[in-house]
């Protein structure tokens, strides 16, 4: 008897888990590689990227380390590096969320990108930075991104 429930202690105490456990974040090796911003996609509709947009980049390496760089149209027209981090990236394909996680003054933070999808040439994120139709307040699109 004493034989059984040890068993059955055993059991119970292998079949716990936590909430971590059940989070699947992978780094999936497929998603490796220098990403080029190529267009938006919006209702319907292809958009060109300024000159400066084009400049950015998202680079994942082997090892999972990284940088995003992202750039804007300055108002004198210059190119202006909008936002810029270095750190290590992960893909969480449960949330299809691209997460890059870097340190700021001493201060460990993180940025998320949701992923609409991503093959071996193509990484599409939903981003609402832009406004793409001209009335007020930024839009919901698909940026694209090209593997170089």
């Amino acid at each position: 008897m004493k034989y059984f429930i040890g068993i059955l202690l055993l059991m119970g105490i292998v079949s716990c888990s936590n909430d971590e456990d059940n989070k699947v974040v992978v780094n999936e090796v497929g998603i490796n590689g220098t990403w080029k911003p190529f267009k938006y996609e919006f209702r319907g509709k292809n958009i060109a990227l300024n000159d400066c947009e084009d400049k950015g980049v998202i680079m994942i390496n082997a090892d999972f380390s990284g940088a995003y760089d992202r750039y804007e149209k300055g108002v004198s027209g210059n190119c202006n590096l909008s936002d810029s981090f270095v750190g290590k990236w992960t893909y969480d394909s449960l949330y299809n969320t691209l997460t890059i996680t870097y340190t700021d003054a001493g201060v460990t933070k993180t940025l998320k990108k949701e992923v609409q999808s991503f093959s071996d040439t193509e990484l599409r994120i939903n981003d609402n930075s832009k406004d793409l139709d001209n009335t007020p307040g930024n839009d919901q699109a698909i940026l694209v991104f090209r593997k170089e």
